[in-house]
């Protein structure tokens, strides 16, 4: 996963990793270690959106991340 968002990163300079209920965490993650280990000084989190939707039938609410991450350099 992470080699494919570095690969879209470099093509495109921008990158939005979104994320539903518990992956949350997971999309946190690969975000904090893309741009403070593996491209620390040439990357940057430029956004980070939190919103809720509810689930078919008026069900619970479900938290959404949406976190892009730009290259730098």
């Amino acid at each position: 996963m992470r080699l494919d968002i570095l690969t879209e990163l470099v093509q495109h300079r921008v990158v939005t990793l979104k994320a539903k209920g518990d992956s949350i965490p997971t999309a946190v993650a690969v975000a904090n270690v893309i741009t403070e280990n593996m491209m620390k000084g040439n990357s940057k989190i430029s956004s980070i959106a939190v919103d809720s939707e509810s689930q078919v039938n008026h069900g619970p609410l479900v938290s959404i991340i949406e976190i892009t991450i730009s290259k730098t350099n």
